[in-house]
């Protein structure tokens, strides 16, 4: 049962990062061994500083904090615990230079990947485990090509809203709420129309419908009822 909601977790925060403005993938980390992967991320997310979608008249606070002035890349976790202190990257990402150059090389952002910046990306994949570090871990990088903020967070359906202390990640009824706002069509928006064919949402279209479908706001606890089965 765990194994089987935590892959509706993961589409159900890609959704969530889909609404948000991010282009959203996972990323397999290879190892050189056949047959086996270092590591994994369940999210890739990539937003420009410029993305707007005022027509959907959606007025939710933006927990993600999103930039408005450099390229937002998220990089992050699903995690279903209910303890904060049991969330953690993979030691095969987090605990290996070469892992962590793997994937700077993926996102492309910097035409050469310095011994210094593999280091800069060691230290925020481990900043969950600083009891005195408060807000995302996330910094600001300029590279050849454009400015960057690189965010390192989870997304962890079964924990409470974070309390505004410690290490900041999103919780569930804060992606529940803003699908909720973005897609329910109980209200008519002039500007944007909210009932369509599911089908161009591809592997998100059943959690689009059961958004949609729902005649009253929906909680965490109706998504794991329905996905449950």
């Amino acid at each position: 049962m765990k194994k089987k909601i935590d892959k509706h977790y993961e589409f159900l925060t890609k959704l969530y990062l889909r609404l948000k403005g991010f282009i959203v993938s996972n990323l397999i980390i290879h190892s050189e061994q056949q047959g086996n992967s270092k590591s994994e991320l369940d999210i890739i997310g990539i937003r420009m500083p410029f993305h707007l979608q005022n027509d959907r008249q959606v007025n939710v606070p933006d927990y993600l904090e999103c930039s408005n002035q450099e390229i937002e890349i998220i990089i992050g976790d699903v995690k279903n615990y209910k303890k904060l202190d049991k969330v953690k990257f993979n030691e095969g990402l987090r605990k290996d230079c070469d892992s962590i150059k793997k994937l700077i090389e993926w996102l492309g952002c910097f035409e050469t990947v310095t011994p210094e910046l593999i280091t800069k990306f060691e230290v925020y994949l481990n900043l969950h485990r600083k009891p005195d570090w408060n807000g995302f871990a996330q910094f600001s990088e300029t590279s050849s090509i454009g400015k960057f903020n690189f965010k390192f967070t989870f997304f962890c359906p079964k924990l409470s809203k974070w309390n505004g202390n410690g290490f900041k990640y999103i919780a569930g009824e804060e992606m529940i709420n803003f699908i909720w706002e973005c897609l329910n069509d109980k209200q008519i928006i002039n500007s944007c129309s909210r009932r369509y064919a599911f089908e161009g949402w591809n592997e998100l279209k059943d959690y689009v419908r059961f958004f949609k479908d729902a005649t009253n706001k929906v909680t965490l606890g109706d998504f794991e009822q329905y996905f449950k089965t």
